[in-house]
């Protein structure tokens, strides 16, 4: 008779090995299925993530439908369908019902997915929640059919198991639909899938995205630009980012055939002569084989890497918004609380983190309906795909919190957290690897090169709103002032010439004289004919002025403006154009105008108006040439103007005499020719 067995035997029995789908399955919560709201939008958010990146890849305008309708009182029907190029059927199986089963995960770019968990999560929650298979229709062009497949995972084993299979014919060329029935909640607030499809809208521009709610209610978040982001090119791992186990694994899969080459070609940011150095410094030799690199010697090149003087990653990886799209994105979901002011958006140039590429982008909007005795309203995003939960936990939100806001005009208690006031701050973050706080992938982590980032991208996005608000305020004095004296005075004037008995005076010098403004008035027009937007210009100063006037237009829609006029100067890729206006003397109008075609997606925020050859404490209703414009000839009438007046004073001349332009034209043409 055998003895019993030992304790330690009897523990090591009942050792196995869990797969990843049975460890998340009694995890769930670590990938956003902790309640069935959060469930319902997490698998909205991967199911549209995924269609967005297909789309993309492809090179195709995003065409999203997301469908929630009712099955009972706590189970929900998702479907998400995509214009997709579609996916094999011998694919369908691994990419829906497989947990860390992907394309991207080993790719060195920016991408919305990764890890290849999202939506074999969601079909495995509700496989778990309703014991209901998923059912994934998907057409690719090459064939006729669409392939129709039902699948559960088999979470013992982390492999698929097809239910059933069918096809059938489907109206579009391509695309995929998957369906899912699970354990789920329909709320429609801040944390819904509603919101999180607004936020892809405002940084997916490209894409038409569709929300049927359980109600019935359609949601259209129309295709503000057909302009497709660039694509995100991978690139090598660099040196920065290895760990010492990924440097083993590097050296032992390459096919070099000495380590110099190794370095040059397997990895971004080695030069030839900084290999030979570091190698030096590492003790190894050039033609050493990669697979021959022992651990110590992996450990010492490893050192020399990371102190090397090596190139910064290359930012093809990265995908950004840009500027263009970002307010294009905001003024299309936001166009209904007609905002007072959109900043210019910020993008700041690629930096490091950890090795990977990463930049920072700042969209801020002001005024018009949002609320101004709420805090500012935050839309974080990282790799275009919006983050609605943690945002306490998101080092976006502590940059946005830690910055003084009484500097640049929003109220903030002591001066840190979250400021107060009619405005929205949007904040994107792009990398080739996130760092998040967890695998749900909802807020992003703390970090000193991220942090500072974010900081300098903010600090530049409201001192745009600084400048706005003290305009702001300076006009609407200078208007209020304005309406005034056009009102009071002339009453005044008439009763005082009626006490005296004489005529009525002509008022026009003292408003002038007390005024003191060059007036820019620009109406815009829209109509069926098409799109007009006009432009006076009054001289309300004692002096004679010769001015330039600037503009600025969406680049995509420049071309399409008709000048009357035509302007003096153009950079149509910048989208500008301007005119030197005849002289104006005091109370003198000159008029400009240029016009669209019909429907042309251009409204009167898109355009901004400049005026150089006056101060701007003396501009009413357009803003002061940026520095920064590089647009100008050497030496321009207005400058020859200013240069003959500074003359004038410096030789006593009181400043109220009228310069003499013509004689400042001259001299002006004689500098352009020498």
């Amino acid at each position: 008779m055998s003895p019993p067995p030992t304790i330690a035997q009897q523990l090591a029995a009942k050792q196995r090995e869990i797969s990843v789908a049975e460890f998340f399955e009694r995890n769930r919560q670590i990938l956003g299925f902790d309640n069935p709201q959060r469930a319902l939008l997490t698998t909205v958010k991967e199911g549209v993530d995924n269609g967005l990146d297909a789309c993309d890849e492809a090179r195709i305008l995003p065409d999203i439908l997301v469908e929630i309708s009712k099955e009972t009182d706590d189970r929900l029907r998702v479907a998400v369908t995509d214009s997709g190029p579609g996916i094999l059927r011998r694919e369908i199986p691994n990419v829906f019902a497989r947990l860390l089963y992907g394309s991207r995960f080993h790719s060195n770019r920016q991408a919305r997915g990764q890890q290849g968990i999202g939506i074999s999560a969601a079909v495995l929650y509700a496989n778990l929640t309703t014991a209901r298979p998923a059912r994934v229709t998907s057409k690719v062009e090459e064939e006729e059919a669409a392939h129709v497949l039902e699948l559960v995972i088999d979470t013992q084993k982390n492999q698929p198991r097809v239910v059933s299979e069918d096809v059938t014919l489907w109206d579009s060329p391509h695309g995929t639909r998957v369906e899912l029935v699970l354990k789920a909640r329909y709320v429609r607030g801040r944390q819904s899938p509603y919101e999180y499809l607004r936020g892809t809208a405002i940084v997916n521009p490209h894409a038409r995205i569709v929300l049927v709610e359980p109600d019935g209610t359609r949601v259209t978040f129309e295709r503000a630009s057909t302009d497709l982001p660039p694509v995100a090119k991978e690139t090598l791992p660099h040196p920065y980012g290895l760990e010492l186990g990924e440097l083993g694994y590097l050296l032992k899969a390459s096919k070099r055939s000495g380590l110099a080459e190794f370095l040059t070609k397997d990895l971004q940011g080695v030069s030839a002569r900084t290999a030979r150095e570091l190698l030096a410094a590492a003790g190894l030799t050039n033609s050493a084989p990669p697979a021959s690199v022992s651990g110590d010697e992996q450990d010492r090149l490893l050192r020399a890497l990371h102190d090397a003087p090596l190139i910064a990653p290359s930012p093809e990886g990265l995908s950004p918004i840009g500027s263009i799209l970002i307010k294009r994105g905001l003024r299309n979901v936001l166009g209904e609380l007609r905002p007072e002011f959109y900043c210019p958006p910020v993008s700041r140039p690629p930096k490091v983190h950890a090795g990977f590429p990463f930049m920072v982008e700042v969209g801020l909007v002001y005024g018009g309906g949002l609320p101004a005795d709420q805090p500012v309203q935050i839309l974080r995003f990282a790799n275009r795909v919006p983050l609605l939960f943690q945002q306490g936990a998101c080092a976006i939100t502590n940059a946005i919190s830690n910055l003084d806001w009484r500097r640049y005009g929003l109220d903030q208690k002591g001066g840190s957290g979250l400021p107060s006031g009619p405005a929205l701050i949007l904040v994107h973050v792009a990398s080739t690897k996130v760092p998040f706080t967890n695998e749900a992938k909802e807020a992003v982590a703390e970090d000193p090169e991220i942090d500072k980032e974010l900081t300098l991208a903010l600090q530049a996005a409201a001192r745009h709103l600084r400048t706005h608000i003290s305009r702001k305020s300076r006009r609407d004095f200078a208007s209020e002032k304005f309406a005034i004296i056009q009102r009071i005075l002339p009453k005044l004037a008439e009763k005082t010439s009626h006490l005296v008995g004489k005529g009525v005076p002509d008022l026009t010098p003292v408003i002038t004289r007390i005024m003191d403004i060059v007036n820019v008035e620009t109406p815009f027009e829209s109509d069926k004919n098409g799109v007009r937007a006009k432009v006076e210009v009054t001289n309300y100063t004692p002096r004679t002025r010769v001015l330039e006037l600037f503009v600025e237009i969406p680049p995509d829609v420049f071309p399409l403006a008709v000048f009357e006029p035509v302007p003096d100067g153009v950079e149509a890729a910048l989208g500008r154009a301007w005119w030197t206006l005849p002289k104006l003397g005091p109370n003198g109008r000159t008029a400009l105008s240029f016009s669209f075609p019909p429907k042309t997606d251009v409204e009167a925020n898109d355009l901004d108006w400049y005026v150089a050859g006056i101060d701007e404490a003396h501009i009413l209703g357009a803003e002061p040439l940026p520095g920064d414009w590089d647009v100008r000839l050497p030496r321009t009438i207005v400058e020859a103007a200013e240069a003959a007046a500074a003359d004038a004073a410096a030789n006593g001349a009181t400043g109220e005499e009228e310069v003499d332009y013509d004689a400042a034209e001259a001299s002006a043409h004689t500098s352009e020719e020498d």
